[in-house]
């Protein structure tokens, strides 16, 4: 060391600075994301001007509508915006877990999310993306987290329990605890879900007071994050992405369809049905011809397809969950296999063709990485994991997001992250240079 010069030491020097000013910059500023999912909050609102989305659109950006994978379910819709996969690469392809081969079927919506093989396929949802990748990762009853995907739970759960309380949760004690995880743990992401509007939807409908009522509440709970967001310090790190996981349309008294009105039960090996507007079965071995002919002509409002005659902008059918025979009714109309003289009927519903404008959803984000007073024209659900990941500098998973669908709703595009990664070359090569004067 004793021949080392003066000039060289406080080069040295100058050049440990710089690399730690710059990495310390980029942990101290680095963006968050809070996403919340407000079930069936159609892209219209159900006509309702609500102040705090309003407010969304005027600091942030607002679609003109998302276009939500098919089926328009609950389940295959959130994970779907979870990990940017559609359905058929995603596998959880209906909102009840089944096995046809076992003939095995959850008895509920609230018991598939403990299936561990209905979402461990190979999908990755933004929580294991970010934990994968030494971030902290919350979430808040949200499709998918109760199990382990690739190995890997949330670093903090709220989980979805199966009689379903856990939905009584208030919308003001997620977001709190949400801000918590943030604030005193430094997460860099939370997923929360909100069952509202959908329970009351179906309850209600899509006219009544009662929805709308329900509609402010989430309105009120989205005003009350912002300004907890304020009150904490975190508006320009924290980018809040609202969507919703499809639309919602009232179902007409007396339209049903009822399959058993047209097949024989004997005649179905297994069957997906009695659940939504649209139905999928196996045939008993000798009937596949039949049944499917028959179920081809027996309403014009029931539209019926072989699997391999799917639809490819459903991107639903390359999948072997999917059952060999498949079919959904138009918009306001029931699907049953039979009718009990006790069963009761949902007021309004979803499930049906992602191609109904009653069945678009909406998209609001405000952040610093978003564009103010912005409106974006159509995209799809699959863009909102990568969206993500780029926010929080994150390498996505493979998905079938476009950046190209979204990209003009960013003001920023991790300028920060490439600053860095151009300025410690830089600086380098300042060193290397400098050092090789006095060599």
């Amino acid at each position: 060391m004793a021949g080392i010069s003066v000039s060289k030491i406080s080069l040295m020097v100058w050049f440990v600075v710089c690399i730690g000013v710059e990495t310390a910059s980029v942990t101290n500023d680095k963006e968050k994301v809070i996403f919340i999912l407000a079930d069936g909050l159609r892209w219209d609102r159900f006509g309702q001007a609500l102040p705090n989305f309003i407010k969304m659109e005027e600091n942030g950006v607002k679609a003109d509508w998302l276009n939500g994978v098919f089926m328009t379910m609950t389940i295959p819709s959130t994970f779907s915006i979870a990990t940017g996969l559609y359905p058929e690469s995603h596998g959880a392809v209906h909102n009840l877990f089944f096995n046809a081969t076992s003939g095995e079927k959850s008895p509920s919506f609230m018991a598939t999310m403990n299936y561990t093989e209905w979402f461990d396929t190979g999908a990755e949802p933004i929580w294991v993306t970010t934990i994968l990748q030494g971030g902290k990762a919350g979430t808040i009853l949200y499709t998918g987290s109760n199990v382990p995907i690739k190995g890997v739970q949330p670093t903090k759960n709220i989980p979805i329990n199966l009689s379903g309380s856990c939905f009584g949760l208030p919308m003001g004690d997620r977001i709190d605890t949400a801000l918590s995880w943030m604030t005193d743990e430094d997460f860099d992401i939370v997923v929360i879900y909100f069952n509202l509007p959908d329970f009351n939807l179906h309850s209600y409908g899509t006219e009544d007071q009662r929805t709308f009522d329900t509609l402010h509440e989430v309105d009120e709970a989205i005003g009350y994050l912002f300004d907890r967001i304020d009150e904490e310090g975190l508006t320009d790190i924290v980018n809040v992405i609202i969507a919703s996981d499809h639309g919602h349309i009232n179902s007409e008294v007396g339209k049903h369809v009822l399959l058993y009105d047209y097949i024989n039960s004997s005649d179905v090996e297994f069957i997906v049905a009695d659940y939504g507007p649209c139905f999928q079965l196996n045939p008993v071995d000798g009937k596949q011809d039949e049944v499917y002919t028959t179920l081809k002509s027996a309403h014009p409002a029931l539209t019926v397809y072989k699997k391999e005659e799917l639809p490819e902008r459903y991107h639903y059918g390359n999948n072997e969950r999917v059952l060999d025979i498949f079919g959904c009714v138009d918009p306001g109309w029931h699907l049953h296999t039979t009718i009990q003289g006790n069963d009761t009927f949902l007021i309004s519903d979803h499930g049906y063709d992602n191609k109904w404008m009653v069945m678009k959803s909406s998209f609001y984000a405000q952040g610093p990485h978003f564009k103010k007073n912005h409106r974006a024209t159509p995209f799809e659900s699959v863009d909102i994991y990568s969206m993500i990941c780029e926010i929080l500098s994150l390498h996505p998973a493979p998905n079938n997001g476009s950046r190209e669908r979204y990209e003009a709703i960013f003001a920023i595009t991790g300028a920060a992250n490439r600053s860095v990664s151009a300025t410690v070359p830089i600086c380098v090569f300042l060193f290397i240079t400098s050092m090789s004067l006095f060599m």
